[in-house]
């Protein structure tokens, strides 16, 4: 399987299956190119696109617009509709409040089992402290990145002052588990050692079907590591996109045509509505408006890292309960609320003293 390492490579791949781009772009095109869920304009949108010879209709909604991809690369024309505050580049202000009082990951070790990518991104390479790569042919995917820097990242993760320890899985069904298994292994014997890795995200979720998974599972949880996959995730949570400009809640199309009272009933985890870096790019970004669920396992993994360097003995059950009622309604959404979280943590402290 060839590997795209270089920004042109990718950018030739990308194209290869894009829509073709009108003339002049109007939103009924724009809804049409998100309705199909095999196409990577869902996921790319104009990221790779020269679009200075088009034109944008006037007064497209900018409920479309704020849902479609974009990129530091995209060449727009001089007038068009992409206009999105600043905060797409950082967290959100209530989880840079807590940075500002130093509980940012500090001291904490958190480990990542996902895709392959070459290039590490600027927003990595200070929490980036160990990266084993399981094959060598191996596609670059974006996932590995985003899922990182969610977590991570200099200014886009919850947990920037954490030590990363990074598992790069091959892909395809069997290469993901294998891998999967053996880098949870390598977590156990490195913990032995001292690594004292307390929490790894997996946005996956086949590795549950395997029965060396339970074994090594149970060994991880004996040290006080915990991981957060993809089933564990949704028993009580979901993701939820940010108007970048207004602050409204928003689900991605999928979600909205799923909706149902269990989407409702869940916890949501503020993911979509920011920029990415930009796979196989050290600078540049990709502004994903509506985010995978899996983009948002990283999230909770990074919030139950930052309540474990205020509370070390704080077991995941307890952060669950925490989660639970220190969530805020906003319109009708119940909204993870960490600095609710670490309130309440410090309230317990203070208890103790």
């Amino acid at each position: 399987m060839k590997k795209y390492n270089k920004f042109e490579e990718f950018e030739e791949l990308m194209n290869e299956d894009l829509h073709n781009i009108p003339k002049i772009i109007t939103g009924r095109w724009l809804e049409q190119q998100l309705l199909d869920r095999n196409s990577r304009f869902r996921y790319l949108g104009f990221g790779f696109s020269d679009l200075t010879n088009h034109e944008f209709e006037d007064n497209i909604d900018f409920k479309t617009i704020r849902k479609i991809p974009f990129s530091t690369r995209t060449k727009f024309p001089e007038k068009h509709p992409f206009h999105f505050d600043r905060s797409i580049y950082h967290v959100d202000d209530d989880i840079r409040k807590l940075h500002e009082e130093g509980i940012d990951g500090s001291g904490m070790n958190i480990a990542i089992i996902d895709f392959y990518f070459e290039t590490i991104p600027n927003e990595l390479k200070e929490s980036l402290f160990y990266l084993k790569k399981f094959t060598e042919n191996s596609e670059v995917s974006f996932h590995g990145t985003t899922v990182a820097c969610q977590l991570c990242g200099k200014n886009l993760g919850v947990a920037p002052k954490a030590k990363l320890w990074f598992y790069e899985t091959g892909q395809g069904r069997n290469n993901i588990i294998n891998d999967l298994i053996i880098a949870l292994k390598d977590i156990y014997e490195k913990n032995k050692k001292g690594a004292n890795i307390k929490v790894i995200s997996i946005s996956g979720s086949r590795h549950r079907e395997n029965p060396e998974f339970q074994e090594v599972y149970q060994k991880l949880l004996n040290q006080g590591c915990y991981i957060i996959d993809s089933p564990l995730f949704g028993e009580n949570f979901t993701s939820i996109n940010v108007d970048a400009n207004t602050g409204e809640l928003y689900y991605t199309d999928r979600q909205e045509q799923a909706m149902g009272s269990e989407i409702a009933t869940k916890i949501a985890i503020k993911t979509g509505g920011k920029m990415t870096p930009l796979v196989t790019t050290e600078n540049d970004y990709l502004y994903c408006g509506q985010a995978s669920y899996s983009w948002s396992i990283p999230i909770l993994a990074g919030y139950f890292v930052l309540a474990l360097q205020v509370s070390p003995d704080l077991t995941y059950d307890e952060f669950l309960d925490l989660a639970r009622t220190t969530a805020k309604n906003e319109n009708g959404i119940m909204v993870f609320n960490i600095n609710g979280v670490i309130e309440e943590i410090k309230k317990e402290h203070m208890k103790t003293m």
